[in-house]
């Protein structure tokens, strides 16, 4: 390679090299600054999520920079070399979506764990205040229902109401999700790497190719619904209808790109 083209090469490629750190550094101040928040807020999640779409935001910016840069300034001085060969991770659109991935993984990280934090806390919290209205003993709530339900006193016997105020039911939703997200991480890259294999093939796709996607979509999906049912009692009942619309999405998809691939 002459001189000449690899001057800028190596000028971009120590700009991507700074651009990744401080992409990492903004992820990791992110973090600070949600969890921090999160205890700040007295545990107002829906407050943080507000404020990390804020912040994401900016952290995309990083990305479309990165874009700006390569059509306005570097391509235009390598589109002059007609026997140009770059390396796979400098091109523009392979780094961008290493970002994008990046960005992707940290934030359903970042929301299982915020999630973790206020789970525990108004779980505990809940736990503490709720005592029985005859004999003012401690009681224990059923921690995987979130809605009202009853608790019978061990000690006088009398049935006494729970009523969920609007943090605890919160932890019914998006909550466990979060977290039941985290525990099936693992399997979730898994059906990550199924799709991305019959994404980078040329058509038409070896029917092997689907079958691992299908096969990985649907223990991943399964698996994640029998953990969230252990966190939440009423899952139970919606249980076949997720699954259900799992498959006839994944259905769906298949009809509408096996040809396509």
């Amino acid at each position: 390679m002459n001189q000449e083209l690899q001057e800028p090469i190596n000028r971009w490629k120590i700009y991507l090299q700074k651009i990744e750190q401080r992409f990492e550094e903004s992820l990791q101040q992110a973090e600070e600054t949600c969890k921090d928040l999160l205890i700040e807020s007295n545990y107002d999640y829906y407050e943080v999520m507000k404020t990390w779409i804020a912040i994401k935001s900016q952290i995309n910016d990083i990305s479309k920079g990165v874009t700006q840069t390569w059509e306005q300034k570097v391509y235009p001085q390598l589109s002059l070399h007609t026997h140009l060969d770059l390396q796979k991770e400098l091109h523009e659109s392979n780094f961008t979506y290493f970002l994008l991935i990046r960005l992707e993984q940290f934030e359903r990280n970042l929301k299982a764990d915020l999630s973790q934090t206020f789970y525990n806390h108004v779980i505990q919290l809940a736990n503490q205040r709720f005592s029985c209205t005859q004999c003012h003993s401690p009681l224990a709530i059923q921690s995987n229902v979130f809605r009202a339900h009853y608790v019978t006193c061990n000690y006088c016997q009398a049935t006494n109401t729970f009523t969920p105020d609007t943090k605890y039911a919160q932890i019914g939703g998006n909550i466990i999700d979060n977290i039941v997200a985290k525990k099936c991480e693992p399997l979730y890259q898994k059906m990550q790497v199924s799709l991305a294999n019959i994404q980078n093939q040329r058509p038409p796709i070896a029917e092997q190719f689907w079958e691992k996607y299908k096969s990985d979509y649907f223990n991943y999906y399964e698996t994640f619904f029998i953990e969230r049912m252990k966190l939440n009692h009423d899952a139970k009942d919606r249980f076949d209808a997720d699954l259900q619309r799992k498959k006839t999405e994944y259905e769906h998809y298949e009809k509408l790109h096996k040809k396509t691939y």
